[in-house]
């Protein structure tokens, strides 16, 4: 039997890995990314080999890791980053945001959760608020209950 060498598969999950994080944290700066080469020796050596290519361009293993189980589209990192800062009426945009770009299809809670991050009491929340001021409709129970636009209805 020969020897397996795990050396270059280690490396490229290694690789991977750190895709992985920096495109999860898009609100990191290269400056910070640079000071981090500074203090973590075996991270330095894999990110000065990593290219801007491989950050910005599909990796379809890494697209499928990224990927929610409910079939819908990735994530937009971006809005993922604000809405975790964003409280009220403008977190309540972001749900909204969601719902809209859902085409009318109806979306479970672990959707939108996907989709605007932050805990699920938040977003609880902002449905309440949601369906309160008119703005939503809600279908279903428990496990099975849907939300979206009413504006959509109406247009339809």
């Amino acid at each position: 039997m020969s020897a397996i060498n795990f050396e270059p598969i280690l490396s490229r999950a290694e690789r991977r890995a750190i895709v992985a994080v920096l495109r999860a944290h898009p609100e990191w700066t290269l400056g910070q990314v640079c000071s981090q080469l500074e203090r973590d020796a075996p991270i330095a050596a894999t990110l000065s080999r990593l290219t801007l290519g491989e950050l910005l361009l599909s990796d379809p293993d890494l697209d499928a890791i990224e990927r929610p189980p409910d079939g819908g589209p990735p994530p937009d990192r971006g809005r993922l980053e604000a809405a975790r800062r964003l409280a009220g009426a403008r977190f309540d945009e972001c749900v909204c945001e969601v719902l809209a770009e859902a085409d009318d299809h109806p979306v479970g809670s672990s959707y939108l959760l996907a989709r605007v991050g932050g805990p699920r009491w938040k977003l609880k929340t902002a449905l309440r608020r949601l369906i309160a001021a008119g703005t939503i409709e809600r279908s279903g129970t428990t496990s099975g209950t849907r939300y979206r636009l009413k504006q959509r209805l109406v247009e339809s």
